[in-house]
């Protein structure tokens, strides 16, 4: 990762045969600030009031994403239950995540600004990605919220 920090950390950690944790965890100290898994809740609490963001789920059959706003949720009977009812909602394992790592690198050209947040087996639950405007470049307003959520949920 200190070498290629824009590569795609699934598939780096696939192709040395790591957690997609490690290879996030692999990337140069400047580029990523580690939380605990119990930052999970109010890190969705702040993302829910930043606009619309890019939220991807990668799996091994295909890579989705979601373009809009994070709705509020709440933690009842085991979740974390987003409040939508259109765009983006469901129920989240907040108990199964083991931590998130707030990441500004360059990815494909551009810097890039992504919350990741990571299951108890090291592998990536989804990603938040800081929107960008109508010139392709991170909004400023989310990566001001971004990097004071990040002062906030970090342990040095």
């Amino acid at each position: 990762m200190a070498e290629s920090p824009g590569a795609v950390f699934e598939t780096v950690a696939a192709e040395l045969d790591v957690t997609p944790r490690a290879a996030v965890e692999a990337l140069p100290a400047e580029m990523r600030l580690l939380a605990p898994g119990d930052a999970f809740v109010p890190a969705m609490e702040d993302i829910a009031g930043w606009g619309d963001v890019t939220l991807i789920v990668h799996t091994d059959d295909g890579i989705m994403e979601f373009t809009g706003p994070v709705p509020k949720g709440q933690v009842g009977r085991g979740y974390f239950n987003l409040m939508g009812s259109t765009g983006f909602h469901g129920h989240l394992r907040h108990d199964r995540c083991a931590g998130l790592a707030f990441v500004e690198r360059p990815f494909m050209g551009k810097t890039s600004a992504v919350i990741v947040f990571f299951n108890r087996d090291g592998g990536i639950m989804f990603k938040v990605f800081v929107g960008r405007d109508e010139k392709r470049e991170l909004k400023a307003d989310q990566l001001a919220a971004f990097r004071s959520l990040a002062d906030r949920l970090c342990q040095g």
